[in-house]
């Protein structure tokens, strides 16, 4: 299986519709230890569409399912918002600081 997105050697999925959307709003996950750490993949006009489109309760859904995953499967999620397959070196180090977290804790089975 190809994945559909990889940071710093860290494949990422297609996450099963089930997952996807709500109630997690994930896009894309990947196995670290047995926790998973997901990605909501937005458009590079994120950040500079109009604000209020993804304020409300759109926004807080997303929050709240972002929370919801934490519990559910261990790892964060992160917003990114890939350019030419890259995402910024800021989010990069997040991730890569999430992964080396999860490696340290005990396996989840």
């Amino acid at each position: 299986m190809t994945p559909s997105l990889t940071i710093s050697g860290i494949p990422f999925y297609d996450a099963p519709s089930e997952i996807e959307g709500s109630p997690y709003w994930v896009d894309l996950w990947t196995d670290i230890n047995g926790y998973k750490i997901g990605l909501q993949v937005k458009p590079s006009t994120y950040k500079s569409a109009n604000i209020s489109i993804y304020m409300g309760k759109a926004r807080s859904s997303e929050e709240k399912g972002h929370k919801e995953f934490l519990r559910d499967f261990g790892g964060k999620v992160f917003i990114v918002m890939p350019v030419n397959g890259v995402v910024s070196k800021e989010i990069e180090k997040k991730i890569v600081a999430e992964r080396n977290l999860l490696l340290k804790l005990s396996p989840k089975k």
